[in-house]
Order: structure tokens, then sequence, then C-alpha cells
């Protein structure tokens, strides 16, 4: 994510906005030890963020909606 995320130009602000949901997400999940499940989870948050979603609270609620 942070790649994906740096590639677009980002402020430190948004960075850290969506760094938080994979935390919240993977830690909630259990798999914050997990490489690979917390990489999908960074990659959900990444595409949900460049669709548009740019709240905490939006891409926590559509994270919980999905399943990774």
């Amino acid at each position: 994510m942070l790649v994906e995320l740096a590639c677009s130009h980002l402020t430190k602000e948004e960075i850290r906005v969506c760094v938080d949901v994979v935390k919240t997400i993977s830690r909630e999940r259990g798999c914050e030890k997990d490489g690979a499940a917390v990489g999908k989870i960074m990659h959900a948050v990444a595409h949900l963020f460049s669709q548009g979603m740019r709240k905490s609270e939006e891409l926590v609620a559509a994270m919980r909606g999905e399943a990774t």
C-alpha cells in the first residue's frame, strides 16, 4: 500500500489514515502478524481510497463489510 500510495503523491495525513485503517482491521481480524493477510488488507484499503473513500470511518466500515 505504501508504494501505491506514495506513487499517488498523497499527503502524510492521507497515508496516516490508510495505515490506521489497516492496523484497525488487521487487529480486529487477529491477523496483524500475518504478512500476507495484512498485505491483502493494505491492497483493499488502497483500492477503496483510490475510489474516493477518504475518511477513516468510511474505510473501516467498508472493510468490515468485506472478507479477505
